[in-house]
């Protein structure tokens, strides 16, 4: 169910804050940010609102894969549906690493009004969720089959003729899972390298940063951002460490009718959620301007006291 839109008093309302503050009465300069934190406020909760109902529906399809695997007569549906749900947690984890690029530029060569309270605050939101689209992802690898010893033929009778052989199934199930799960593995290792990359290139920029300034608030703040994306390279590491090493988890295998179905259902989630996420973002992109106006009037409003 869609949340419901900006009321009319706010949206005409936005006319009307349009114009400076500058040269107005504290009495309506204090009226106006009001107005504006009601806007910032309602916005939030409606952000809170649909990304909870996004988190709601990833965990259960994330728990319902982990907790199921291919059959003999499913062959590969299920690993495939848990490859191509990886594959879009991973676009999410891309999409919101460009957010999180935006807010830290913001902090050097700021364009909107925000504190620097604010924009850490929002960092620190996506990073939170880059962590956990990366666990999940990680989760999904772990529930695939693990290698497993069978014999290539089986002996299923003989006599005076000799022994009579017959291809075993569960080697060639076993093979193609393995092979499967090996060619997940690899891609999440790459997407783990890509991240350290990533973060080690952040570390440099942000090492450069602290020998140019002789700010102690600034050099604070950047040695506390160093110490964070220190801890993440170390984490990333031991994911990767634990993507190489880890053996499949308990699972429950399911026949083909049920995969396919489960197919059909996934397919319907994904277009939900990718409406969600849309929408998600447009009220996040609305978010950070009105927060930027509110910020703007209490620069010039008496006695301003709002938080993010």
């Amino acid at each position: 169910m869609r949340s419901p839109a900006l009321p009319i008093a706010f949206l005409s309302a936005s006319l009307i804050l349009a114009a400076p503050l500058c040269g107005q009465t504290p009495a309506v300069a204090t009226s106006q940010v009001a107005v504006r934190q009601q806007r910032v406020d309602l916005l939030r909760d409606e952000i809170k609102q649909t990304d909870a109902r996004i988190e709601t529906r990833l965990n259960t399809i994330i728990d319902t894969l982990k907790s199921i695997s291919d059959s003999k007569d499913s062959r590969t549906k299920v690993a495939r549906m848990k490859e191509e749900t990886g594959k879009r947690l991973g676009k999410t984890i891309t999409y919101y690493n460009q957010k999180r690029a935006t807010l830290r530029e913001q902090l050097r060569t700021p364009t909107l009004k925000l504190t620097d309270d604010d924009t850490r605050k929002l960092i620190a939101a996506f990073d939170a969720k880059i962590e956990k689209r990366t666990q999940q992802i990680l989760d999904l690898q772990r529930s695939m089959p693990s290698h497993q010893d069978y014999e290539r033929y089986k002996v299923v009778g003989g006599g005076w003729y000799g022994t009579e052989y017959q291809r075993n199934a569960d080697y060639d199930q076993n093979r193609r899972m393995t092979d499967l799960g090996n060619q997940q593995r690899k891609a999440i290792v790459q997407q783990l390298d890509a991240s350290i990359a990533r973060l080690d290139r952040q570390n440099r920029d942000l090492k450069s940063q602290l020998a140019a300034t002789r700010d102690p608030a600034r050099m604070k703040s950047l040695n506390d951002d160093i110490a964070k994306t220190d801890a993440l390279i170390a984490e990333r590491r031991n994911q990767r460490v634990e993507t190489l090493t880890s053996s499949g988890s308990a699972t429950h295998p399911v026949a083909l009718k049920q995969a396919m179905d489960m197919d059909k259902a996934l397919q319907a989630a994904a277009v939900d959620l990718s409406r969600d996420f849309t929408t998600l973002f447009q009220r996040y992109n609305t978010f950070l301007y009105e927060l930027s106006a509110l910020r703007a009037a209490q620069s010039v409003a008496p006695q301003q006291t709002a938080s993010l």
